[in-house]
């Protein structure tokens, strides 16, 4: 939960990005922790066609990198999938503000395989400039990157600068808009900003399908983006109402009462707290409730759980309850069950609701 920034939208707190009156947990804590991620993910793995069987691993924050014991922790973290190995890929990637010193980038760099770089406009112009020297040295290295630009409409001339500098220095970029409660009006864009985003979104849809200009343009009355749609955090274009042909970069982001299948891929482990869920954002679990899966005190109990619905094709399908979508937003979802099944089926995941 530490972090070495303190961005205005970034909610401090236990619940919220970072809260630097935590301690660093316990080395001991963390590989028990990646023992049980990939017993879970393994379970999932097992039911998986081979095209389908690659795990993520996401280490992030706070700032996951100022973690005293970040280079044992990643090291255990390929050691211990060796057993996993001939089962399921494993691909390592690390979210980080990369305002950490060359020493400390030289010592994960072998073992992380691709960075999430953020740029924060709120940074001081030292660490501006440290994010730069180290974008440039991770590229060079050779090791995938990309750097997720925040577009803070208080500060937005410098994130479009920064998008020019990633551009002439051949560094993949993501313009990421802010998500914001609906009462941070202070995030809000004005209406240049969101034409720049539509202008943006235009550029990265393809096919017959418009970026549904329509909602984008219906902001200009609130210019309030958080509440009229969003783009994938991770910058995949997305299809909608099951035309394959064609890529949104922008879509809805609201699904209440919608199936999901965000359990099937993705797994929040929160730390601190020994909470378990299933994604990051939305932390919806499988009786209609925000709230946790489980607990890192008892991970038997939910591997046995999870391990019997799996095996016994009788896997619950989340139902969403919240009023917002962010991560996992590129998790197929639906309004009806039926449609939910029929959507599913092209992935190929086994569940009893898709027989």
């Amino acid at each position: 939960m530490k972090c070495n920034l303190d961005c205005d939208y970034c909610e401090t707190g236990t619940y919220g990005g970072h809260d630097n009156s935590t301690q660093h947990p316990p080395l001991d804590q963390c590989l028990q922790s990646i023992d049980f991620i990939f017993a879970y993910v393994d379970l999932y793995m097992r039911h998986r066609i081979s095209s389908l069987k690659t795990v993520v691993l996401n280490v992030y924050g706070g700032e996951a990198l100022h973690h005293p014991h970040i280079v044992s922790i990643l090291q255990a973290v390929h050691e211990r999938h060796t057993q996993y190995q001939s089962r399921w890929n494993l691909t390592v990637t690390s979210t980080t503000n990369a305002v950490i010193s060359s020493k400390k980038l030289l010592s994960v760099l072998p073992l992380i395989d691709e960075f999430t770089v953020s740029y924060h406009t709120s940074a001081t112009a030292k660490q501006k400039q440290q994010i730069r020297d180290n974008l440039l040295a991770i590229e060079q290295s050779g090791t995938r990157c990309k750097c997720v630009v925040m577009m803070d409409s208080n500060h937005f001339a410098d994130a479009v600068e920064h998008i020019a500098w990633c551009k002439h220095n051949n560094i993949k970029y993501l313009a990421k808009q802010i998500d914001h409660p609906a009462k941070k009006t202070q995030f809000n864009y004005n209406i240049q900003q969101v034409h720049w985003f539509n202008n943006t979104y235009q550029t990265r849809s393809s096919g017959n399908q418009p970026t549904k200009p329509t909602i984008i343009y219906a902001a200009h009355n609130q210019i309030d983006l958080a509440d009229t749609g969003r783009a994938c955090c991770g910058g995949r274009t997305l299809c909608t109402d099951q035309n394959y042909r064609s890529r949104t970069a922008f879509v809805d982001n609201k699904f209440p009462n919608w199936y999901c299948s965000v359990n099937h891929f993705f797994l929040y482990i929160k730390q601190v707290t020994g909470e378990i869920y299933t994604n990051k954002d939305c932390k919806m679990n499988f009786s209609g409730a925000v709230a946790p899966i489980g607990n890192l005190h008892q991970t038997q109990k939910l591997l046995d759980q999870t391990q019997a619905w799996l095996d016994n094709n009788s896997m619950p399908v989340i139902q969403c309850k919240k009023y917002r979508c962010q991560c996992g937003l590129c998790a197929p979802k639906a309004r009806d069950l039926d449609t939910y099944k029929s959507i599913m089926r092209k992935y190929e995941i086994p569940n009893p609701n898709l027989l």
